[in-house]
């Protein structure tokens, strides 16, 4: 998979200084069974939690770089989680979360960074995927028929239930 920059902040280790204005949209679509795909990873890259005091945030991507492909974030409490991913297809309005067998497709709202176009998109942390990700550590992302999958490392699941629990109960 090629590398994608995003403009946007850059990672500092797992305590990254990580700043993203986003907008919210709202959530649609359901459940559904999904196609067990082969796992698509990028080399060097990584999940890193940040304790941003109101807001929490899990980002996908290498460290001390500017290469994010995913971020998932909230306001602590909220237990609800924005999704923002790179737009690799051009007016495509739908994100899909796959972990475990199952998936939810969020409507996106288009937001334009420095340097790239990304999707945001509300989820309830309580979703399928979410919470499979969180049990797991697993979770691929799809967006108009490409897919890339991520799966996070023991270290990391540590962050992971980390940002869950923040988005949870703040």
């Amino acid at each position: 998979m090629a590398l994608h920059t995003i403009k946007v902040f850059t990672l500092v280790g797992a305590a990254a200084g990580l700043g993203i204005a986003l907008a919210s949209c709202m959530q649609g679509g359901g459940r559904e069974q999904a196609a067990v795909t082969p796992q698509v990873t990028s080399p060097g890259y990584g999940l890193f939690y940040s304790d941003e005091g109101g807001s929490a945030k899990l980002a996908y991507g290498q460290a001390n770089s500017d290469n994010i492909d995913l971020m998932l974030q909230c306001a602590k409490g909220s237990r609800t989680v924005e999704v923002t991913n790179i737009a690799r297809v051009p007016g495509a309005p739908k994100l899909t979360l796959v972990s475990s067998g199952v998936s939810t497709e969020l409507k996106t709202r288009v937001e334009t960074g420095e340097g790239a176009t990304l999707l945001v998109a509300d989820a309830p942390m309580t979703s399928a995927p979410l919470t499979a990700f969180r049990r797991s550590g697993h979770l691929e992302v799809a967006q108009a028929g490409n897919r890339y999958g991520l799966t996070a490392t023991a270290n990391e699941r540590q962050g992971v239930e980390r940002f869950f629990a923040a988005c949870e109960r703040g």
